[in-house]
């Protein structure tokens, strides 16, 4: 079965456009600057780099470093020798993924992977296990391929060891002990390869669209405040929508790399739209360098990526520079991210040959 390339990237693309255009949710995910290493984190169409390999990867993103809750503005008593705590944004991300024939006719392929998730900001916590399926679907010889994606998983949710110190000690409102909740989590997802864009030198397009939190899972936790009363911490999760688009650029012995990540996120009590732009440029197919820009509501940040390849394995680091008014209290976000790939080798089995005497 053949596809016309170029009518199925356009359907593709409006069909991605419609979503974009019509579903704005809150932003309650934890966000990337490797976010094109890290598909498969949000969108379960991506898990699986090749087949016979398997990769693991592992990042860890710092927000918005030294950012304490030692301002009057937070409740805490300014004129205490205690110094203040750090509630700055803190994620890690693993991945664990990859790809498997099915049939004998070559074209069609299952991915699956298994995505850990633990996001601490301030005194509130969530570690999600999602594991990842996709069943993927090639055409014209391999040139292009489609992959629908399903995640299932579970998210739990809670206010953690809090060292809240409050100028009031019998305030209500603050919780004096730690508890979580465990709940279902979905995500759903499709993505779209395609070796060349015409005789263009773009080389590796890809675009994919996808919704996390679809079951929209509801949290009632249960904790001791200050004064001693049992009050219900609640959250609500809400579907996430994520379009994701970029290719690669041959120059020959600089690769460059453009893609570009639109999400959707509440911003100072409205729905706005949060944008990544990521333009790195890869050297003699060895060392990887690049900037990006945060869009969210206002400008939030302008970043330096710097990364290294070789063979199966990749490492990259970013550095955010935050330009929005957080700025006053923050040192800016480190981001480390490393991947590596351990070839799968299956021997074809061997052909056990019995003499007979019958023969002899």
């Amino acid at each position: 079965m053949n596809i016309p390339t170029t009518t199925f990237l356009k359907n593709f693309l409006i069909l991605l456009l419609v979503f974009v255009s019509f579903n704005t949710y809150a932003q309650q995910d934890p966000y990337y600057t490797h976010f094109k290493d890290v598909i498969q984190a949000y969108n379960p169409a991506g898990a699986g780099h090749g087949v016979g390999m398997i990769c693991v990867s592992g990042l860890t993103h710092h927000q918005w470093r030294d950012y304490t809750d030692e301002t009057e503005l937070r409740g805490t008593d300014i004129t205490s020798d205690v110094p203040g705590q750090d509630v700055a944004p803190v994620t890690y991300n693993m991945n664990v993924n990859s790809v498997f024939n099915l049939g004998k006719s070559g074209d069609q392929f299952l991915g699956a992977g298994l995505s850990i998730i633990d996001d601490k900001i301030g005194y509130t916590k969530s570690t999600a296990f999602m594991a990842n399926f996709n069943y993927r679907k090639q055409f014209q010889g391999g040139f292009n391929e489609v992959a629908f994606g399903l995640g299932i998983g579970g998210t739990q949710w809670g206010w953690d060891d809090p060292k809240f110190k409050a100028k009031d000690l019998s305030d209500p409102s603050i919780p004096a002990n730690g508890g979580n909740e465990m709940k279902l989590d979905m995500n759903i997802g499709l993505m779209y390869k395609q070796q060349q864009i015409g005789v263009s030198s773009f080389k590796n397009f890809y675009a994919g669209f996808s919704m996390t939190n679809i079951n929209q899972a509801k949290y009632s936790v249960s904790v001791l405040t200050q004064d001693g009363q049992t009050r219900a911490l609640n959250m609500s999760y809400v579907p996430h929508y994520y379009t994701i688009i970029g290719s690669d650029f041959d120059m020959g012995n600089i690769i460059l790399e453009p893609a570009i990540l639109a999400k959707y996120g509440l911003l100072q009590g409205s729905y706005k739209p949060q944008v990544d732009l990521n333009v790195t440029a890869l050297f003699a197919n060895t060392f990887r360098g690049g900037i990006a820009y945060r869009q969210w509501g206002n400008s939030d940040a302008i970043s330096v990526l710097l990364g290294y390849q070789k063979d199966n394995i990749k490492i990259g680091y970013s550095y955010d520079i935050t330009v929005s008014n957080i700025q006053k209290v923050s040192n800016g976000t480190h981001e480390i991210f490393v991947r590596y790939c351990i070839p799968i080798s299956v021997a074809p089995p061997t052909k056990i040959i019995r003499e007979s005497v019958r023969f002899l």
